[in-house]
């Protein structure tokens, strides 16, 4: 008998229970209610514990007096996986007991997208192999770095050129009032790895000043969380040349007085920055001359922010986190497409209820991403 046929088994985290004649199984905001006035139903569930093949589930179930045929018995295990209840009880962790316990909790999340074909430690090892690269540890980059962690991602480059201030305490989680005048860089650095020692946390102190800086840190990476805004109108047209050029897929947004606001571009598939910008210059003349306004202030006061960037509250910080740590979730695991792949979404503190604010595509004469590994820069 072929080694590698699954052992299906109700997934542990959904109760299953009888209510008279019914056998009810409970998923996630519903609950799957199947007649079962002979029993029938309950007995075949309790043979899906794991330890049998389907052929093995048929073989106890005819001993047991079933009249079921193979075929039978085949489709009702499939129907049960498209419903969302099996996993293979079979499945090689591939980890060892010490991320298993310390990611058990994640995994009985997980649990939820796997099924006989995709199990829950294979999604785990996803996450814990993926290449991330984080600019900026402020308030949105120190919450980001602290939950990817928690999420088991263990290869992370972590790029910051500031020092702790006191003004950073009401939101960046990672450093304390004894911190104040370190390099934030490495405060984070002995947090995070005494919070998690086996990272692999690669460290840059340096500052992004061009598009081949950009390039320096994020080259090799599968995602870029950039939650970095200085110097404030060109930092992002920088990045997003160079994941373009690196083929890295890049989510980025911020957080302002009452809104969070974030979007995902992914090389070949999404449009870019320079494809938002084209948008909005043909569609929408107001926000293209107010940016160019903006832009021209910038260059011409060297202010590093603009005035609506001196609010920075925490819920709004650690919703920010949520709803990007999320995106990393579907990307890294592939478990679904991210929700703001190609659009900008965003959340009120006043109503809480995301909402897509613009929508753009490819351009095919893009100067940054209609030729990738060779972007012009953009004007």
């Amino acid at each position: 008998m072929p080694q590698n046929q699954p052992k299906p088994r109700i997934k542990p985290t959904l109760p299953v229970y009888r209510v008279a004649d019914q056998l009810s199984i409970q998923l996630p905001g519903k609950c799957l209610e199947l007649a079962d006035p002979d029993g029938a139903v309950e007995q075949f569930a309790g043979l899906l514990d794991g330890t049998r093949t389907v052929t093995e589930v048929h073989r106890d179930l005819r001993a047991a007096g079933r009249d079921i045929s193979a075929a039978e018995v085949a489709s009702a295990v499939a129907e049960f996986d498209r419903a969302g209840l099996l996993e293979d009880g079979a499945a090689r962790t591939g980890l060892d007991d010490h991320d298993l316990e310390r990611w058990k909790r994640n995994l009985g999340f997980l649990e939820n997208y796997s099924d006989l074909t995709t199990s829950k430690y294979e999604l785990q090892r996803k996450l814990r192999d993926f290449r991330v690269v984080l600019l900026g540890l402020g308030g949105v980059g120190s919450h980001m770095l602290y939950d990817l962690v928690g999420l088991g991602v263990r290869d992370i480059r972590v790029v910051d050129f500031d020092t702790v201030e006191l003004s950073n305490l009401n939101r960046q989680i990672l450093y304390r009032e004894s911190d104040l005048g370190r390099a934030k860089i490495d405060v984070a650095a002995e947090r995070i790895l005494a919070y998690d020692p086996l990272v692999k946390l690669d460290t840059r102190a340096t500052y992004i000043g061009c598009p081949d800086e950009a390039f320096a840190v994020v080259e090799g990476r599968e995602l870029v969380l950039s939650a970095v805004d200085m110097p404030k109108m060109q930092v992002v047209n920088w990045i997003n040349q160079a994941c373009v050029r690196a083929g890295a897929t890049l989510i980025t947004g911020g957080v302002d007085s009452r809104r969070i606001a974030y979007y995902t571009m992914i090389p070949g598939v999404t449009g870019c920055v320079e494809c938002w910008k084209a948008d909005v210059a043909e569609n929408d003349r107001f926000s293209a001359d107010l940016a160019a306004k903006k832009t021209e202030w910038a260059d011409a006061t060297r202010e590093p922010r603009f005035p609506e960037d001196m609010s920075a509250f925490g819920a709004l910080v650690t919703l920010y986190t949520a709803h990007v740590l999320a995106e990393v979730v579907r990307l890294a695991t592939g478990i679904a497409p991210p929700l703001s792949q190609g659009r900008l979404l965003e959340v009120f503190f006043d109503d809480g209820m995301p909402r897509e604010s613009e929508r753009w595509s490819r351009r095919p004469d893009c100067p940054v991403c209609a030729h990738p590994r060779a972007p012009r820069a953009a004007a």
